[in-house]
Parts: structure tokens; sequence; C-alpha cells
């Protein structure tokens, strides 16, 4: 994939993000305040290392939104344990619950296919 396209998939992917945002009703406090949109220069600073394994944004993507983890392969969690916390709500501003649970799929992929190689 070309690196505009790239640009292009990470822009329309937060652009989704964003407006699934906009869209909800708040039952609690939000971690990213209803109608104020991360920076974009901090969200692709953010994508950056995933968008550098060819097609771990695509298996994040259809992971958000099928609830499937199963198709996120090892260099993809591993990329994805790399991204501080701090990005999660950049990244995922309408679902807060989703880089948890990835993270400990991954961590816990990581960990047997880690003793797996030993």
């Amino acid at each position: 994939m070309s690196r505009a396209a790239k640009a292009v998939f990470s822009l329309l992917l937060m652009a989704l993000c964003a407006a699934t945002a906009l869209a909800r009703v708040p039952t609690s406090p939000s971690p990213t305040p209803i109608g104020i949109l991360p920076n974009p220069n901090e969200v692709a600073k953010c994508w950056s290392s995933l968008q550098n394994i060819q097609g771990c944004v695509w298996e994040i993507y259809t992971s958000v939104f099928s609830g499937n983890l199963s198709g996120i392969g090892p260099a993809c969690c591993k990329a994805f344990l790399g991204v501080e916390e701090s990005c999660w709500p950049k990244m995922f501003p309408s679902n807060p619950f989703f880089p948890p649970m990835l993270r400990s799929t991954c961590s816990a992929r990581n960990a047997t296919y880690t003793s797996e190689r030993e």
C-alpha cells in the first residue's frame, strides 16, 4: 500500500471514529470530550507504528467493527503493544474498551508465541 493510500486510509478511519464519537449519547464521562477532536498530527503519530506493518491498520479496523480479535497477526500485535496508552483515546475515541481488550489479547498471544519459540 502506498504512503498516500495509508494516509488517506488513516484519515478515513479517524473520521469514522470521530463521527461515531459525535453520534453517540454519553452515559458517563468520556475520555475524549464529545465535540472536541484530537489533533490530526497527534493521531497520525499514534497510528504511524502500526502503518509500518503491512495490513495491520486493516486488521485492527476489521476487529473494531467485528469484535473478533483473531484476525490480528503477531507482527501487528507486537506493534500495538508498543503504542503508548496516551494514544488510545485519540485512536479509538468512540470505543474506549477496545484498546485494553486488544492489549490483553496481544499480550497473551505474545507470551504464547515467545514460549513456543524457546
